[in-house]
């Protein structure tokens, strides 16, 4: 006969098995819902508050090694699972006979097992701490001396790195510390080694760490100096950082106008990066200038900036290799280091590659103009430059560079700026299909208070470079090259013509003069006791070789050599030439190249007065009569 039979369509089950292991479990069930529920109901008789609250500033007075004071009762609730509220809490250390506070926090809640509160020695986890403020010390060597006798610091000394990637700590410091919840929260770090207050406030954080030797993970917001931003931190090392040895870490800054990434080793003294990989990002560098303040002269013209690079810390210098950065439209790569001599500031060195490079923008971003003690509270208050921060030793290739208004190619350059001198040098780079080199030398640091300027161009087209500067009046057209030595006592790429000194040397082969008809400038001469050379007409003057010469100061030329050697005549110029003015006082002769065209090419003496570009002409003598006609 069948065990089971169908009734209504149901199949019941009559096995005598069944039903007696449906029933024990029914049993124990019931029996453990009783003890859950009678356990919850008698908790508030078996648990003293008085017994909790001792409790708990015991194991924040063994975390931190510090005394720890709670006012008032606290306050403890059992569903659904145990926990305790306590307000006031004040942790502090004897500090030269007073009591120096390290941490307040206006409440604290915390979980507590409840079989382990009832023996009389409840385990606290889960942490909520509602707006707490802690001091932290940052010792010279980048220790953080805050729980400097209780069980976290203890565990801090004596953690090692292990073998399997993770840190090593002995078994009876191993202690549970579960999860802590922050809400606004500040922390200041006193920092010893520059004598700075960092404080961080607004702070809302979840923190993960089971257990001391367990990895350790952060996720929250934070306000540092008005600035709100997002940290996600994990480290399998926090005990390793936490006593300024090297650890793994993972971080992210997340901002509206910037983020920040590390992963690689840290370390809490002073050197904060070892190794790893760095991303760092601004899309709005003007919300940023905003927030935090920052005054810096070169920077304005910076709407965004993006950086990534692998660094290496080895000995005293941190080695960026793999860099590539995008600054506005530049895209760049190269290497550098930072290091720091024992008798000086900083120093950045190494090489970086552009596609494109603003010459200009690039020298006033190394400018240095400190005020001096006798310049006017006004003056004093300009922004700070680069170069009182850091000393700068580059390497540097564009494809093109821009000097307005003209642009180089294929450059190679170098920057040495340092609080004691200034040098920028193009060792190479292509010109209006020539070449050109350059040295710039600051006076004194830095490039804002002018200096000595050289250069040299050679086989360019000066036609080009005549129509890029727009120059009105006769100009060589043609190949040429050009020497230069200047002086100014401000940046070239701001001053005046007038408040530069120097030389200047220009030489041409194969060209021709524009604006000068030399046919017609007879004809006016035999007629006329003065004319403006446009009265010559249109018309240009070709030459086989034209070389000029002529030193400048106080906005006043004073022409050494001009000479034009064409295949028919040739022209001789001399004087000055007062260009702050605009004006001009020359002398110049024409005359023919070979002394047997004399009849054809008669000679021809005249005076060049008024204003460039079209200057009066006053004949010196007319020409004689050919005697044959």
């Amino acid at each position: 006969m069948s065990d089971k039979r169908r009734n209504g369509g149901k199949i019941r089950c009559r096995t005598p098995v069944t039903r007696r292991l449906l029933g024990a479990a029914l049993v124990v069930f019931a029996v453990v819902a009783a003890i859950f529920l009678v356990s919850r109901a008698a908790a508030p008789y078996l648990v003293s508050s008085t017994l909790v609250r001792s409790a708990m500033e015991r194991a924040v007075a063994e975390w931190t090694g510090h005394d720890v004071n709670m006012s008032g009762m606290p306050e403890i609730a059992f569903w659904p699972r145990p926990h305790v509220t306590l307000n006031g809490v004040t942790i502090s250390k004897p500090d030269r006979g007073k009591a120096k506070i390290l941490g307040q926090i206006e409440q604290v809640s915390a979980s507590f097992g409840l079989l382990s509160a009832m023996r009389g020695r409840p385990q606290f986890d889960a942490f909520d701490l509602v707006r707490p403020r802690f001091h932290v010390d940052r010792d010279s060597d980048g220790r953080l001396d805050w729980a400097s006798e209780g069980l976290l610091n203890a565990a801090v000394r004596k953690a090692e790195p292990g073998n399997d990637g993770v840190q090593s700590l002995p078994a009876e410091l191993d202690a549970a510390v579960g999860s802590v919840t922050i809400e606004d929260g500040t922390l200041e770090i006193e920092d010893e080694a520059s004598g700075r207050l960092i404080t961080a406030r607004r702070i809302t954080a979840d923190v993960s760490w089971p257990r001391l030797s367990s990895p350790l993970k952060v996720s929250g917001l934070v306000d540092v100096g008005g600035f709100s931003m997002k940290l996600d931190f994990a480290s399998p090392h926090p005990l390793l950082l936490f006593g300024g040895k090297d650890a793994t870490v993972n971080t992210t800054l997340t901002s509206a106008a910037f983020t920040a990434r590390f992963d690689g080793v840290a370390n809490l003294g002073n050197s904060l990066l070892r190794s790893g990989a760095i991303a760092l990002g601004t899309k709005d560098f003007a919300a940023l200038k905003d927030a935090t303040g920052l005054r810096l002269v070169g920077l304005d013209s910076l709407r965004q900036a993006q950086l990534t690079a692998n660094i290496e810390r080895v000995g005293e210098e941190l080695r960026f290799e793999g860099l590539e950065f995008d600054i506005n439209d530049t895209h760049g790569t190269g290497i550098l280091s930072l290091s720091r001599p024992a008798d000086g500031k900083p120093r950045i060195s190494g090489t970086l590659a552009f596609d494109r490079l603003n010459i200009t923008r690039l020298l006033s971003a190394f400018s240095l103009d400190l005020p001096s003690t006798d310049e006017s509270p006004d003056t004093a208050q300009r922004p700070p430059r680069l170069l009182q921060w850091l000393d700068f030793d580059l390497t540097l290739s564009a494809a093109r560079a821009d000097l307005p208004p003209f642009e180089l190619g294929d450059v190679a350059a170098s920057i040495l700026a340092t609080g004691k001198a200034a040098q920028f040098d193009i060792a190479d780079a292509t010109f209006e299909g020539g070449d050109l080199t350059a040295r710039f030398v600051g006076a004194g640091s830095g490039f804002a208070r002018g200096g000595d300027l050289t250069l040299s161009i050679h086989d360019a087209d000066f036609a080009a470079v005549a129509d890029h500067l727009k120059v009105a009046g006769p100009v060589a057209r043609g190949k040429g090259s050009v020497e230069l030595t200047l002086t100014t006592k401000a940046p070239v790429w701001e001053t005046g013509l007038s408040d530069i000194s120097g030389t200047f040397a220009f030489a041409s082969q194969s060209g021709t003069l524009t604006g000068v008809n030399t046919a017609a400038l007879r004809k006016l001469a035999a007629t006329s006791a003065y004319f403006q050379l446009s009265a010559g007409g249109d018309g240009s003057m070709p030459y086989d070789r034209l070389d000029y010469r002529a030193r400048f100061a106080k906005g006043t030329a004073e022409v050494l050599e001009a000479q034009l050697s064409g295949p028919d005549e040739s022209l001789t110029v001399s004087g000055v030439v007062p260009y702050a003015d605009n004006a001009l006082a020359l002398s110049a002769e024409l005359f023919a190249t070979d002394p047997a065209a004399n009849l054809a090419f008669p000679r021809l003496r005249f005076f060049i007065g008024g204003a460039w570009p079209d200057p009066v002409l006053t004949p010196i003598y007319l020409p004689p009569a050919n005697p044959l006609k």
